[in-house]
């Protein structure tokens, strides 16, 4: 028997990655192209699906799988290396890049914090209150960083502050209420803006380019708004009710002024990073007027940052993730692949007379597309994974049922970011143990179940919007 060691093989990991290499073999050399798809393509679909076992096997890093999918393809020749790796040279994955680096100057600054401690002094100091300062700032707070991973990490221990001075002991009903509030307001907001998570990129990557040209910003801002509001509001209601203490316990009001004035006056670096943010936010709002691209934008405020000292070049080194900028970038490749070995076309005569009807009842599509994903998310670990395979699936019925492929996307965003299972959400993970045993994951299996009712419901409310908007 294989055991698993540090740098070992594990019985998992192996089963996956000759399950892998065997389907992408078979695919290639032992089964003829169906109708509609060439060789060429059988080879290219084999490489994928070889990808999406390795993911659910873990056999390698989710970046390392994605990287040798990408040169296979090109590696066998079935589409040139410019193809295999086109999305490197787009203006969304050197958005991603940029995003990224402010998001690295946001936290060293130490900007965050002191943003989400003004936000909190302003709610009471009771559990309503605080829970309620929470999700705000968490909310306020994320179109500025583009990792609700790192949001988490750094809010979470506040969170844990704030419970300790309120009198809650660890796992209590209290404590939970209080890192419930801190992962709706910080955690499950990725999808509310584009730059609140690095995520969203992938989405909009993922798009075929005439769509990812109007997905501005504000448009995307525009179409979740709804989402966004009826997950904070009934998210913080579903606290109420879930985690409220018997005792409400109120909380010094001198701590968050401690903790205020430990911080000190805004740094000199604070304020630029300030200044650079609030550019960008107007910038990336008004793209639609100016005609200068996010992408520009972006990665101008991080030369500038760089240039006044905000950060260094060692933070830009290990500061930025760069093993989640080049899966991203890998994984968007496939909305250049497929169309170039004509897999979508083959897909859509597969599959259409069967997902042409859900895709094209929105409402349909939002309650079993959703339900399909918290299935599914049992069995793939990868959130990303999870919804590049099935934005992949999905996007050209979008198309054909004359809806606008975001909205199939953003149902299935919405949907993979469940946490009841613990091995799930690499983000809630973060918060756990950034909170260092402040709640234990079984108290917080309810909140996922609460999620997965409250998003199908704020999904509804996006409807009446995106029918204004012209997305359906």
């Amino acid at each position: 028997m294989l055991a698993a060691g540090k740098n070992g093989v594990s019985r998992k990991r192996l089963i996956g990655g000759l399950t892998g290499c065997a389907i992408a073999l078979l695919m290639s050399f032992g089964i003829n192209p169906p109708i509609g798809l060439t060789h060429p393509g059988m080879i290219g679909l084999g490489i994928f699906l070889c990808a999406v076992v390795f993911w659910i096997f873990e056999v390698f890093a989710d970046y390392v799988t994605a990287i040798l999918m990408c040169s296979a393809w090109a590696g066998t020749r079935i589409v040139p290396f410019n193809i295999a790796f086109a999305q490197f040279s787009t203006d969304s994955f050197w958005l991603l890049v940029g995003a990224l680096g402010l998001g690295v100057a946001v936290t060293k600054s130490g900007l965050l914090k002191r943003f989400s401690l003004v936000i909190m002094k302003l709610f009471p100091a009771s559990f309503k209150g605080q829970t309620a300062g929470l999700v705000v700032a968490g909310n306020l707070i994320g179109p500025l960083i583009p990792s609700v991973t790192a949001k988490c990490a750094i809010a979470a221990p506040f969170a844990l502050g704030v419970s300790n001075q309120m009198g809650y002991e660890k796992d209590s009903k209290g404590a939970a209420g209080l890192f419930g509030a801190m992962f709706i307001g910080f955690g499950v907001t990725g999808p509310a803006f584009l730059s609140s998570s690095f995520m969203c990129y992938t989405i909009k990557g993922l798009l075929p380019p005439d769509v990812q040209a109007d997905l501005t910003w504000m448009a995307w801002a525009m179409n979740a708004l709804p989402w966004a509001l009826v997950m904070a509001i009934l998210g913080y209601l579903a606290i109420q009710l879930l985690y409220r203490p018997s005792e409400d316990m109120k909380m010094d009001r001198g701590y968050i002024d401690q903790q205020l004035a430990a911080l000190g006056p805004m740094s000199q670096h604070e304020k630029i990073v300030s200044a650079v943010l609030v550019a960008c936010l107007l910038l990336w709002m008004t793209e639609k007027l100016h005609g200068v691209l996010a992408a520009v934008v972006a990665l101008i405020a991080v030369c500038i940052l760089i240039g006044l000292g905000v950060f260094e070049r060692e933070d830009f080194r290990s500061g930025m993730a760069w093993d989640a900028i080049i899966f991203i970038g890998c994984i968007i490749n496939i909305s250049s692949v497929f169309p170039a070995l004509k897999i979508d076309k083959w897909l859509g005569m597969v599959a259409g007379p069967y997902l042409t009807p859900l895709v094209s009842n929105v409402w349909m599509f939002i309650l079993v597309g959703s339900l399909t994903i918290y299935l599914v998310r049992f069995f793939i670990v990868s959130m990303t994974a999870t919804f590049t395979i099935f934005v992949v699936i999905v996007t050209p019925f979008a198309v054909a049922a004359g809806i606008n492929p975001f909205v199939t996307a953003f149902i299935i965003f919405t949907s993979v970011n469940v946490f009841h299972m613990f091995y799930q959400n690499s983000t809630y993970l973060a918060g756990y143990y950034a909170a260092g045993g402040m709640v234990s994951h079984s108290r917080m299996v309810k909140l996922s179940l609460a999620y997965m009712i409250i998003s199908i419901v704020a999904l509804a409310a996006c409807v009446p919007v995106w029918h204004l908007t012209g997305f359906i």
